[in-house]
């Protein structure tokens, strides 16, 4: 009787586990459906409403956002309950440049967004609004670098030889991750588009990015729209700050070349 009685308890605990194995290959079918979104995307925009808050700003109101995957672009307009934008970014190879007009104030990040104690480039930020994975890589290099914790899939970034981590978290049988966390902020994904899962976007975000926060809604995408002369381009008629550098994250568990 004992020995029927562990064999059951054994039994049960296993019903309501996730294997390591089954993990990892969930993070190679979630590898292999993102390989297949970035490599047909070229330039895209989304429509959806926003809330902004930061130091001194609270805003909520629509919001259009611009990318380009071939040459990481990023251009976008969040605009306040009035109508009139509040905030706009333009982002390219060279770095991010955030100004708003109301407060008369700008700032440039050379080489990408600030992200806690490291810099994601604007071909990544575009990469992780496709995605939800926050640096563009090989699909066997996301495979790769994944860990199993618990019930979860974990892919941990670094910077440099820094105390500096941040961990990307995805549950089991989800279409994307599910939250990062560094230092200073994190991001989830709540919700993803009406599509099936090849072609699926993350649809609702919530980050919180040094002093400021913002909720995301996506109300369209738009992967056919053309993009017309100058879209690109953002006018900034005042002086513009310029942030201190910082290094690029990178992957800390460095998948072996193939």
């Amino acid at each position: 009787m004992k020995v029927l009685a562990a064999f059951l308890m054994c039994f049960l605990l296993s019903c309501g586990t996730v294997s390591q194995e089954s993990m990892l290959r969930q993070s190679e079918l979630y590898a292999s459906r993102i390989a297949f979104g970035w490599e047909k995307l070229g330039s895209f925009q989304l429509r959806g409403n926003a809330r902004l808050q930061g130091s001194n700003l609270v805003a909520r109101g629509p919001f259009v956002l611009w990318g380009n995957a071939e040459e990481g672009l990023l251009r976008g307009d969040f605009y306040g309950p009035d109508g009139r934008p509040v905030v706009s970014i333009k982002g390219d190879s060279t770095g991010v440049l955030i100004y708003m007009p109301q407060d008369e104030y700008a700032s440039f990040m050379p080489g990408g967004l600030c992200v806690g104690g490291g810099t994601l480039p604007v071909i990544d930020l575009v990469h992780l609004l496709r995605t939800g994975y926050p640096l563009v890589m090989e699909a066997w290099e996301i495979t790769g670098s994944a860990s199993v914790s618990g019930e979860r899939i974990q892919w941990i970034f670094c910077v440099c030889d820094t105390v500096d981590r941040m961990i990307l978290s995805m549950e089991n049988g989800a279409i994307f991750p599910s939250e990062c966390e560094w230092k200073t902020g994190e991001f989830t994904i709540r919700a993803s588009s009406p599509h099936d899962e090849y072609n699926s976007w993350p649809w609702s975000w919530s980050t919180r990015i040094n002093n400021s926060a913002v909720d995301l809604e996506l109300t369209d995408i738009n992967c056919s729209v053309v993009p017309w002369e100058g879209i690109w381009e953002m006018t900034v008629p005042i002086l513009i700050d310029t942030v201190d550098s910082a290094p690029f994250w990178q992957p800390e568990l460095q998948p072996d070349r193939r």
